[in-house]
């Protein structure tokens, strides 16, 4: 019997500050659909530790690993579980050295090949790829399907909230699917990222 890929997973992004319906909505999401991971993004306004730390402690009680994005301080200082960054290995080496060994650090890396291999190979937990703009999907999609032949480190495809992307991702091997922060400002997220979740999850791939 062919032994099979674990089911691709949500990496759910949020936006600080959050509003009230916002946070029920995050709630909802922990609690329903069981994402991997949760990135606190960055809005431009500075990040308020009290909020932070309420919003840490709801997605880690929930199971889900919490990374903060691009600031490696902020990460140490709120007692979150790593770091997104970006592609660049002198950050990655700050990130790790402060951050420590079990710490989850993600590169994005765009669409860059070299970026993800030198990035994996230093020890990075998870390269993030993402398609510049809508026209670039194939590419995307087949820079996917090459990683996840080669490479044993996971990959996220970035910013998706197109269910049949995602899907297409999912089938070409696709570890995460991280729908974009935007997706909280919509009418109903919930019934968008439920709808990512039931079709990436009844996909199966073999390893």
């Amino acid at each position: 019997m062919s032994k099979l890929k674990p089911r691709c997973r949500l990496y759910l992004q949020v936006a600080a500050p959050f509003t009230a319906r916002q946070s029920e909505q995050l709630s909802q999401a922990l609690s329903e659909l069981s994402p991997a991971c949760v990135l606190i993004c960055g809005s431009g306004e500075p990040l308020d530790p009290a909020v932070l730390d309420g919003l840490i402690d709801k997605i880690q009680g929930a199971g889900a690993a919490c990374l903060i994005e691009s600031s490696i301080t902020a990460a140490e200082d709120l007692g979150a579980d790593g770091v997104h960054i970006a592609a660049d290995e002198e950050i990655y080496a700050e990130a790790r050295k402060t951050l420590g060994e079990s710490a989850n650090i993600g590169v994005a890396c765009g669409l860059g090949r070299h970026e993800a291999m030198a990035l994996a190979e230093s020890g990075a937990d998870y390269v993030a790829f993402a398609a510049p703009d809508a026209d670039d999907f194939d590419a995307l999609s087949d820079t996917v399907a090459w990683w996840s032949e080669i490479f044993v480190v996971p990959c996220v495809a970035w910013d998706i909230a197109d269910v049949r992307e995602a899907v297409a991702l999912t089938e070409r091997g696709v570890d995460f699917i991280a729908p974009p922060s935007s997706i909280w400002d919509g009418d109903d997220p919930l019934a968008v990222l439920r709808e990512i979740d039931a079709a990436i999850g009844s996909i199966r791939r073999e390893a």
